[in-house]
């Protein structure tokens, strides 16, 4: 049976888009975790919140996902403000980091292990080194490129990252971020996969689509799907990224199918019809 273990922090974000909005469960638990669900892949979340958020989890319990949350003095909350591909955060609670003793009892019998941090302390370094040799990872690296000051989220590369990088697998980062990363470590993205032992690198650039940097060298690019009406960008890219896991990892396509796959799933996010506005709403 194909599983996964999807990590990081489950957050309530505030959406100001359009002179509008809303309140929305997020993070990566949320949109790749009801992807992979969605897909068929037994799928498990461990995050940490706090007890009185508790609501937040409900959908992916309603979708039969196993929750491991731990409790903590506040939930992950950021403010996002969109404006078409562009999104500016800032970051008002944070529930700390997901350690080795939480992430260590629950990854028995996983196949995948899902890295998605939204800040750069949310997995510790303990945490790391308690994932099985076993189990393969991936990781969206997007809270190993910011630096918190107070409210404001800076880009910066986090001294993490280079253990998180070693760990994975697959990485996806987005075409602002991987620019960050290579700036920071002044190499080319082919020595940085070869020395990390990293299969395959996926870069996003929302409707401009991407490509995916694999291990021997093979660069292969994708198109974004045109969407009628943007309904919120949000999650594309933790949509985009599981459903590419999904049919590369752990059905073995080819990886220009995998990524139509991803791209389509990706822009019906974007369009609304995905995973569903009321799912999401608080």
């Amino acid at each position: 049976m194909e599983s996964v273990a999807v990590v990081g922090p489950a957050t309530i974000d505030r959406i100001v888009q359009d002179g509008k909005e809303v309140r929305k469960r997020g993070g990566v638990i949320t949109y790749a975790g009801l992807t992979f669900a969605e897909l068929g892949v037994e799928t498990q979340v461990v995050t940490k919140l706090a007890a009185k958020d508790g609501i937040v989890l409900e959908p992916l319990r309603q979708r039969g996902i196993e929750v491991c949350a731990a409790t903590s003095r506040a939930t992950t909350c950021f403010v996002n403000y969109v404006d078409g591909d562009a999104r500016r955060q800032e970051l008002l609670a944070w529930a700390g980091a997901i350690g080795a003793e939480q992430l260590g009892s629950a990854l028995t019998g996983i196949e995948l292990v899902h890295l998605g941090p939204l800040h750069p302390d949310d997995i510790g370094l303990d945490a790391l080194d308690a994932i099985p040799s076993a189990c393969q990872l991936s990781l969206d690296l997007q809270g190993y490129v910011r630096q918190i000051q107070g409210k404001r989220i800076d880009q910066s590369v986090s001294a993490n990252l280079r253990a998180a990088l070693h760990r994975a697998d697959f990485v996806k980062a987005s075409a602002e971020e991987l620019d960050l990363v290579l700036a920071h470590y002044g190499r080319p993205l082919q020595e940085l996969v070869e020395d990390c032992a990293i299969e395959e690198w996926v870069v996003t650039a929302g409707s401009r689509g991407g490509w995916v940097l694999e291990h021997m060298g093979k660069r292969t690019e994708f198109a974004s799907q045109q969407v009628a009406e943007v309904v919120d960008s949000t999650g594309a890219g933790d949509v985009f990224f599981a459903t590419y896991l999904t049919f590369r990892h752990h059905r073995g396509q080819p990886v220009l199918d995998s990524l139509q796959w991803a791209a389509e799933r990706a822009a019906r996010q974007v369009g609304g019809s995905f995973i569903a506005p009321a799912i999401l709403r608080l």
